[in-house]
């Protein structure tokens, strides 16, 4: 798990440091290849933290809580395929994305605090919900 966060965060350093020439050209990866690569293990491994006993586990789901962040600010452009930028520019794309943001930014306090009860409700009430409603009207199309 280690070495996926690594290059996670190495694959979101790169993303971002390619913002400017992808705002000339659009997305460069589709949303499938974000949620693969990146977002369903970030959030796999918040909603699969519990008994967290070293500062390495809760670093690992820092690092997780991180990569959602950086991830939604790429899936907010949607992705590479025009579809996928037409449905980003909808108010409900925008409003789960601000609100996977927000849950995960509660992941992080929850893992400032080392709060394992506070952890388990932001992934399970705050992050799963809005990742819920945008895969039932997303994932369809």
């Amino acid at each position: 798990m280690h070495r996926f966060l690594l290059r996670a965060g190495l694959l979101a350093m790169v993303l971002l440091s390619g913002a400017v020439s992808a705002q000339e050209s659009g997305p460069l990866l589709t949303v499938k290849q974000l949620m693969n690569a990146l977002l369903t293990p970030a959030t796999n491994t918040i909603w699969g933290a519990y008994q967290l006993e070293t500062q390495a586990q809760w670093q690992e789901v820092e690092n997780a809580a991180l990569t959602v962040i950086a991830t939604a600010e790429l899936l907010a452009a949607g992705g590479a395929l025009e579809a996928e930028q037409a449905s980003a520019a909808e108010a409900d794309w925008q409003a789960w994305n601000n609100d996977m943001i927000a849950a995960a930014r509660q992941v992080l306090s929850a893992v400032q605090e080392q709060d394992e009860q506070a952890l388990s409700e932001a992934g399970n009430n705050a992050l799963y919900p809005p990742c819920e409603s945008c895969h039932q009207q997303y994932q369809q199309r």
